[in-house]
């Protein structure tokens, strides 16, 4: 039959088989990493955040309130504040309203330490998203305090911007009627010579 060399052999061989097999099956399985480690939302590479912005600019304004709202969830849903999260939800937020409170993003990612930022070019990313989102931020303000002034104002008085636009559409039509008499004249007087 076969001899005790053989079945060694064939022993070996199994285990090897064995062995490389769990290998290959364990290979892609961290016990410390979240289970949605695939999940590009947890990712905060620069080419990520990159495709982000611009997938997220070439859909339409329904579906990126979705993925804001998918965002929002997940942040909300998470034990501890996730890097990709909130550096999605930064770049969400420069292209809808849906992803969040500009404050309250620009607090969540300047909390994250720059260690967690993968490489310079994402640092730089998220330094011009920063400045983009603060200006944002700054403008809506500007343009709230305009709308409280102009909703206080009483009817008979008119914010300054307005009346300096009157004023000078009102200098134009003095110098087109100036203009239209001047030509007025010239006719007078050449009719008057003939």
């Amino acid at each position: 039959m076969f001899s005790l060399f053989s079945i060694r052999r064939i022993n070996l061989i199994l285990s090897l088989l064995l062995l490389t097999g769990c290998y290959h099956y364990n290979s892609s399985w961290n016990a410390f990493s979240p289970t949605y480690y695939n999940d590009p939302y947890s990712q905060s590479d620069f080419d990520e955040l990159l495709g982000f912005g611009a997938t997220l600019a070439n859909i339409p304004p329904s579906s990126r309130a979705e993925t804001c709202r998918t965002l929002l969830k997940r942040q909300k849903d998470s034990r501890y504040p996730e890097p990709g999260i909130q550096l999605h939800l930064m770049a969400g937020r420069l292209l809808s309203d849906a992803c969040g409170d500009v404050p309250r993003i620009l607090n969540a990612v300047g909390a994250i330490p720059p260690r967690q930022l993968s490489d310079d070019r994402t640092r730089k990313l998220v330094a011009i998203y920063t400045e983009a989102l603060k200006r944002l931020n700054n403008q809506s303000r500007r343009l709230g305090s305009v709308e409280r002034i102009h909703k206080t104002a009483p009817n008979g008085l008119e914010p300054k911007e307005t009346t300096g636009s009157k004023t000078d559409e009102n200098r134009l039509l003095r110098e087109k009627l100036e203009a239209i008499r001047s030509m007025e004249k010239q006719m007078d007087q050449s009719s008057g010579t003939n």
